[in-house]
């Protein structure tokens, strides 16, 4: 024990008691029982100092008080020095009464017993009726007595609480409690309470959590309205009754904002709506908005400057001018409300309202309106970058759709239906392409990535399709060569990520068929497309074996799937985004479903396609294209195996005349036979095998000379001395277009003519 500590043995304090004559009448832990009723001043001094271990020129601090009966002295403190003691007395004294914490003093029955200036400020009563009453009775000012009651009869002897007090203007007070439990030894003489005003740290923290709150969850995607909705959300859950938002509708389709002062001409649309308490907006999200002039809303919208208004105290100004606002105002409660403009650079994107009613007593003030300023910044940030994203994701999409094919060929082999919607994270494309002899191409296929760049590389790889589907490979060369090309067009993602990991980027892919209407045979290949749908005109649906190749880009080979198709048969080539994302046994199960509900319809089976297998889930984007398998009648088409004699060239003309005139084409006779007889003759002079000829009417009429000879044709500009070397130049000048394709056993020289005209001699 030091000279500086209380005058204490074990846990209690020293205390005498003594009668009108100044003689020891009691004591509790000090006197021996033979110093009672003696004189106090040796045995009194003593045995204070010598419990307190001072020398004689110590100082005692003690408190005395009287009874009815005795007057009582007790040890509170010693001093090493007068000076010491004096310093001490008076701490004890000002730290109470001037202490800038409001401090009350209780007793056991939890009665003020004393209250310092700062806690009668706090509490905004006189002393006269705060001592003396109970903590309960002054609960409502400041409440107190649960804590009390804590500290008092609880395990914990010290306790702390944040309360909140409303105030006159509506508003409310924020004051950090500490109450203490107050003990003599081991006996509680009382309690203590200590009052802190944090109003101020209080709406630091609680602003802190607004702005931490709008980072985390404002500006989650590039979408306007989806941030709309998170500004809204977030400011409605400590801080406003309701809020609505409404942006200019040229932003939402990603046109340029508007300048100040906005035009009362120009359109908003309600984007987000949110009123916790179950309060109403005059318009619902999605409707145009209307904002009356002059009011708050048009003036912000003018200077983009924040207001704070008070519709109580405008009744009769601009709530005049909109009178659905009025209404709504009013049935809702509405006592405070912000209005703040949405802006980038001097340019309106739209307008935010916050309002407080019933579940906010306290209004706005300026500090909330600065508070509200933070916020709006941020979330003009994230429309503005919403905005730019959906002006870039129109444009990529309008170059799509420019770059797919408009209207897709009327051909004889097949009839067709398509749909396209664009995807988030890959661009699709189709196509339809016409090859010789009625047959038809059918190609679909993607890229990676959406865009304007991946839009381009979408058209890019279209032409090369489009390219080498004119030089009549089959499915698997084609493809083939598309493996090669893709590298050096350089499309999005066709680059390793890592190779020493293994890891590579997203690859293009494709799926391309030829259709033989003569025949009725398919011929499928396929680079990471899923496989084709086949709907027979019974209805049933089978999915075509196609090997499933790699993407392009790889550079592998690629594997050819044939099969013969019925009249009436549709075939459907789908995205892979129709199929399921999650594990399934069997993926395509749901489209062959859907292929099913319409056999024999290009159309309706693209309809049910896309609206079984896209329901709730149209964000996906997909691209789809059925095809109903027609067959050319058998009279259309007309063969014959010619020899290798020299006259067998007049004996083929004949077969032409007449074959054309039973088609009614004898208009075209001469302009066929001079194509017949100067093919055959090239195969009899520069091929082997037996010429074949066939004759296909179709929306033209082609003819095919076949021969077992793999050497390649190429168009001569004989010399006007040559007597060789015209056949080929005079059958090109007759035709509108032709061409050469290989088969498994030589090859095939077509010409096809215009049945549109007649010959010109």
């Amino acid at each position: 024990m030091t000279r500086e500590q209380p005058f204490v043995s074990g846990a209690q304090e020293r205390t005498f008691a003594f009668d009108g004559h100044g003689r020891s009448v009691g004591t509790r832990g000090g006197l021996p029982g033979d110093g009672l009723g003696k004189a106090p001043a040796h045995l009194f001094l003593a045995e204070l100092l010598d419990r307190a271990g001072c020398d004689a020129s110590a100082v005692l601090q003690l408190d005395v008080w009287r009874d009815t009966l005795h007057t009582h002295v007790a040890v509170a403190g010693t001093a090493p020095t007068t000076e010491f003691a004096r310093a001490q007395a008076a701490y004890a004294r000002s730290a109470f009464e001037h202490a800038p914490a409001g401090i009350e003093l209780y007793d056991t029955d939890l009665r003020v017993l004393r209250s310092n200036a700062a806690a009668l400020r706090i509490r905004g009563r006189p002393a006269s009726e705060v001592l003396h009453r109970t903590a309960a009775d002054l609960d409502p000012s400041l409440p107190t007595s649960r804590l009390l009651h804590e500290v008092l009869n609880g395990p914990e002897q010290v306790a702390e609480r944040f309360v909140s007090v409303p105030t006159k203007g509506g508003g409310h007070r924020v004051h950090r409690v500490t109450a203490l439990c107050l003990r003599d030894g081991a006996t509680v003489v009382g309690a203590a309470t200590l009052f802190h005003d944090v109003t101020s740290e209080a709406r630091s923290r609680a602003a802190e959590r607004l702005l931490a709150a709008a980072h985390r969850a404002i500006g989650t995607t590039l979408s306007a309205v989806r941030t709309s909705q998170e500004v809204a959300t977030t400011l409605t859950q400590d801080f406003a009754d309701a809020v609505s938002v409404d942006l200019v509708d040229a932003v939402l389709h990603g046109a340029d904002p508007p300048g100040a002062p906005l035009d009362a001409s120009t359109p908003l649309r309600r984007t987000a709506f949110a009123a916790p308490g179950g309060l109403a907006g005059v318009y619902t999200v999605g409707e145009p908005s209307n904002f009356v002039f002059p009011t708050p809303y048009t003036q912000v919208l003018t200077d983009l400057t924040p207001r704070l208004v008070d519709p109580s105290g405008a009744l009769s100004d601009w709530l005049m001018h909109d009178a659905a606002r009025a209404g709504a105002l009013r049935a809702a409660h509405i006592h405070s409300l912000i209005v703040a403009p949405l802006t980038h650079q001097h340019r309106v994107l739209g307008l935010v309202c916050l309002y407080r009613g019933p579940r906010h007593p306290a209004p706005f003030d300026t500090q909330d309106v600065a508070l509200v300023e933070q916020v709006m910044a941020k979330a003009s940030a994230h429309v503005e970058n919403a905005r730019r994203y959906m002006r870039e994701h129109t444009t990529a999409v309008t170059l799509q759709q420019r770059l797919l094919p408009r209207s897709l060929p009327e051909v004889t082999a097949v009839s067709t239906a398509h749909f396209w919607l664009p995807e988030p994270r890959r661009t699709a494309w189709f196509d339809v392409l016409p090859l010789s002899s009625a047959r038809v191409a059918l190609v679909i296929g993607d890229v990676p990535e959406q865009g304007l760049d991946a839009s381009v590389d979408m058209g890019r790889l279209r032409t090369a399709v489009t390219t080498l589907a004119a030089l009549e490979l089959p499915p698997q060369e084609v493809l083939a060569h598309l493996d090669d090309v893709v590298p050096r067009l350089a499309l999005t993602g066709t680059t390793d990520a890592d190779p020493d990991m293994g890891l590579r980027t997203e690859r293009a892919r494709c799926q391309y068929c030829v259709y033989d209407p003569v025949s009725g045979d398919l011929s499928v290949a396929s680079a990471g497309w899923p496989a084709p749908l086949v709907t027979a005109p019974d209805g049933r649906v089978r999915e075509l074996p196609v090997p499933p190749g790699p993407a392009l880009g790889g550079g592998t080979g690629y594997e050819v799937a044939r099969t013969r198709l019925e009249p009436g048969s549709v075939l459907t080539l789908y995205s892979a985004s129709l199929l399921p994302e999650s594990p399934h046994d069997d993926p395509a199960a749901l489209l062959r479903q859907a292929a099913a509900a319409a056999p024999g319809d290009a159309r309706n089976t693209c309809d049910s396609v896309v609206y079984r297998t896209m329901s709730g889930s149209r964000k996906r984007g997909a691209a789809v294209l059925t095809a109903v398998a027609h067959r050319l009648p058998a009279e259309n088409v007309s063969t014959w195996t010619g020899s290798r004699e020299p006259a067998d060239v007049a004996a083929s003309r004949r077969r032409v005349r007449a074959q054309l005139a039973d088609w009614g084409l004898a208009d075209h006779s001469f302009a066929t036979e001079t194509i017949v007889s100067e093919l055959v003759t090239n195969v009899l002079r520069h091929a082997s095998g037996a010429p074949q000829v066939r004759l296909i009417k179709d929306s033209g009429l082609t003819v095919e000379v076949s021969d077992r000879s793999a050497t390649a044709p190429h168009l001569r500009h004989a010399r006007t001395q040559e007597e060789n070397g015209r056949g080929l130049f005079i059958a090109a000048a007759l035709a509108r277009r032709w061409g050469t394709r290989y088969t498994s056993d030589g090859k095939c020289i077509w010409v096809e003519q215009d049945l549109t005209g007649t010959d010109v001699i």
